[in-house]
């Protein structure tokens, strides 16, 4: 055999060599999409779902057990070149989902998604409040709140200019927005009511006249007793008016001054103060009785004594910020 003829024969054993290589390395069995898939690109709602699952978009039903095995061990779907398993999938607008197959690309598909879904309002609660108690840009931010299926939304009030020396109704209007510019409204009501008995919402009605004390909560009465004001017959009368509670302390020593110049102290364990810190509920252990006329002629300095019971209960169930009415 000529020289000619051997450096023919080796490069014939090259060719099939690589040609059985390739045919070993190709993968089998050959795919085929399901119909539904047959386009290069679609359209989705935000929210669809975009599937994980292989056999989603390749004909399973001709595979064997073996061969759908197979399928599944060698194909990687792709989302915007990343794992679709790991990839967030609430994105508005175009994305590539591509699927590999033993390593090469096998279908690669273009998917705009769209958010046509306003938001919702999942609350949109009115407030309460008394004539001289303004609400805070807190309280205002809680009356409402919204949910998007982007999970993006912001809110923004149309507060009006509130007069809160008068009792009125005054309504708030609120606009959720989402990522897309999707848009959703609602509206709820501040009530700025006159102080009385009986008023909506939270708040420590003292009646001086009736002398006794109720403690309402979401226009519920959770809790009364009889108590004892400042003496009136001595100038020492509690204030009337609208407060809040600005703070309670446990175990205090009350200081100030009688009326002919002297001294006294008095322990309290409940402390509950409406006015500053010099005026405030508390437990009054050296009383035996409450209500009635004792406030008269022996009433307290100013502050609201209450039955130790009373305030024990009243400490551990109120907050600070809580209206206190007392007239």
């Amino acid at each position: 055999m000529t020289e000619r003829n051997h450096t023919l024969s080796r490069y014939i054993l090259l060719l099939i060599s690589a040609a059985l290589c390739l045919l070993l390395c190709s993968c089998d069995p050959i795919l085929s999409l399901n119909p539904k898939y047959a386009y290069s690109s679609f359209e989705l709602e935000l929210g669809e779902p975009i599937s994980d699952d292989i056999a989603e978009y390749v004909d399973f039903s001709k595979l064997s057990e073996e061969d759908a095995q197979f399928v599944r061990e060698h194909t990687t779907i792709l989302y915007d070149g990343k794992n679709i398993k790991e990839s967030d999938l609430a994105a508005p607008g175009g994305h590539t989902l591509t699927i590999n197959y033993c390593g090469h690309q096998y279908r690669e598909y273009i998917i705009e998604i769209f958010d046509h879904e306003p938001p919702v309002f999942t609350k949109n609660e009115s407030l309460y409040t008394f004539a001289t108690l303004p609400i805070d840009e807190e309280e205002y931010n809680s009356m409402f709140a919204a949910e998007d299926n982007s999970g993006d939304v912001s809110v923004e009030l149309d507060i009006p200019d509130i007069d809160y020396n008068t009792a009125g109704e005054y309504k708030i209007s609120a606009v959720a927005t989402d990522s897309s510019g999707n848009k959703a409204t609602s509206e709820a009501t501040v009530f700025v009511q006159e102080p009385s008995y009986g008023a909506v919402g939270t708040y420590v009605y003292v009646s001086i006249p009736d002398q006794h004390l109720t403690y309402f909560v979401d226009s519920n009465a959770v809790l009364d007793c009889p108590v004892v004001t400042g003496n009136t017959n001595l100038g020492h009368s509690t204030p009337r008016g609208t407060y809040t509670l600005n703070y309670k302390a446990r175990n205090l020593v009350l200081k100030g001054r009688e009326n002919d110049g002297t001294e006294y102290q008095s322990f309290v364990s409940y402390w509950m103060a409406f006015i500053g810190s010099s005026y405030g509920m508390h437990d009054a252990t050296w009383r035996t009785n409450f209500g009635g006329n004792i406030y008269q002629s022996g009433g307290s300095h100013g502050c609201v004594n209450m039955p130790y019971e009373s305030a024990a209960r009243l400490y551990e169930i109120i907050e600070p910020g809580t209206p206190v009415l007392i007239y």
